[in-house]
């Protein structure tokens, strides 16, 4: 019984390594060595997510300029594939975008980007937030907006 347990203990925890395998954004999240020190990380699963009917979040955030470049490449990667999108651009280069995926598991997947360097009255950074579970486009923007 204990070993059926562990199995699915790490059955679990590799979903969640592997939610994002699929996309442009993943080398970003798995902290190989040139991404590791340069991003502040968030990894939430469980019940911290049920009001939210999610089952995962994960967040990274730098404010290594040298990076925006590279970072926003890897998110117009993904961008191309989004069965849905909405962007947002200053002088060209894009601000902010959210990004709807095909579900994978049953599951709703999505992309948050923002470049906060764009605008001169915020830090200079760039956040990018994955998120997996159960709510529709329209669900979720209505949960973050309250």
């Amino acid at each position: 019984m204990r070993h059926l347990t562990a199995l699915i203990i790490v059955l679990f925890a590799l979903t969640g390594v592997y939610a994002q395998s699929d996309l442009a954004i993943n080398p970003l999240f798995k902290g190989s060595d040139k991404w590791k020190q340069k991003f502040a990380t968030t990894h939430i699963e469980g019940e911290m997510l049920e009001d939210y009917n999610l089952t995962l979040f994960r967040s990274i955030t730098t404010g290594d300029s040298r990076l925006f470049g590279e970072i926003e490449e890897t998110i117009e990667k993904d961008a191309a594939t989004a069965i849905d999108k909405e962007c947002g651009y200053i002088n060209g280069k894009l601000y902010y975008g959210f990004y709807v995926f095909k579900p994978k598991n049953n599951k709703y997947r999505y992309i948050f980007y923002r470049n906060s360097s764009l605008r001169s009255d915020e830090k200079d950074e760039v956040t990018i937030v994955y998120m997996e579970g159960y709510p529709t486009l329209k669900e979720l923007k209505k949960m973050f907006q309250k």
